[in-house]
């Protein structure tokens, strides 16, 4: 088969692959919970893809522009010791993905637990949580690796997973960089780049997106996967070159110790997944921005 052969082959089935996705989730109604830089994206893509999405907020006065762009937006109000989710049509949501990063809860785990049970049983719900859960040593980890047990996002795994079971799946994402966001610009502004001879664990957004939509899909519950670009270089190395191409700059760097490196090889055999970004195509990156 010729080149050209070849790549038509793969684009039809690519084309064949994606009527079928929004054929299956057409009609589909998914709320997605933290509106961020992964949860308004994920959003906006869903929507396009055929699904009914409601998007929950705390700010109130976001939810006019959340309309505007084909959403359905929701306003969540946190109390003490529990929260509030304003809509009706709760009772028919078959997805509930959280996107709330643990900064500003002062316990993190009750307030999504506070969340997830306001749902009914039917729903299936995906967390984005973190690998920065894992113990920092030096050599690989995967799903089963030791964790950092007080770790905020580690607690609400765990509360969450015994009151979800077999309904809830976790999604440990890497470092999230891609469009505007890209971790280099702050090694640029403090002009150091910290324990350089670690591996980078990066993993970009629209990867991510494209992993969640494989988790609806196949309906994936129950379980719990690395999300994590394969590219582990060293952050001098890394850094360096991302620095010099976005910056013109080549900060200092501290070598350090040499840090985890975090496995995503589970999702990727089973699932015959391919991160479709390279770490290092620094044209996907538009933050030529004035420093501050």
């Amino acid at each position: 088969m010729d080149f050209f052969s070849s790549n038509l082959k793969t684009s039809i089935s690519n084309t064949f692959r994606i009527i079928s996705f929004n054929i299956k989730m057409n009609h589909k109604k998914v709320a997605i919970i933290g509106l961020g830089w992964l949860g308004m994206e994920l959003a906006l893509q869903l929507k396009n893809d055929g699904y009914s999405v409601f998007a929950g907020t705390r700010d109130k006065d976001k939810i006019n522009k959340i309309n505007e762009l084909g959403l359905n937006g929701f306003n969540i109000v946190f109390d003490t010791n529990t929260c509030q989710i304003l809509f009706n049509q709760i009772s028919e949501i078959d997805y509930l993905i959280i996107c709330l990063p643990p900064s500003g809860f002062d316990d993190y785990a009750t307030s999504l637990y506070n969340i997830a049970v306001k749902f009914p049983e039917c729903t299936n719900i995906i967390f984005t949580s973190s690998t920065g859960v894992y113990e920092d040593v030096n050599s690989e980890v995967d799903e089963e690796s030791k964790k950092i047990e007080w770790h905020p996002v580690f607690l609400a795994e765990q509360k969450l997973s015994k009151l979800l079971g077999q309904r809830f799946t976790i999604l440990r994402l890497a470092g999230l960089i891609g469009a505007n966001r890209h971790p280099v610009k702050y090694f640029v502004q403090r002009n150091l780049i910290p324990n350089a001879i670690s591996p980078i664990n990066l993993v970009c957004r629209n990867d991510v997106i494209q992993a969640i939509k494989i988790v609806l899909f196949n309906g994936l519950f129950g379980e719990i996967y690395n999300i994590v670009n394969p590219k582990h270089i060293s952050k001098k190395e890394y850094y360096l070159a991302a620095a010099n191409e976005l910056y013109g700059f080549e900060p200092q760097f501290d070598m350090g110790k040499k840090g985890k490196l975090v496995l995503g090889t589970k999702f990727e055999k089973a699932y015959q997944f391919n991160y479709e970004f390279d770490l290092d195509d620094w044209t996907q990156f538009s933050i030529a921005e004035e420093l501050k």
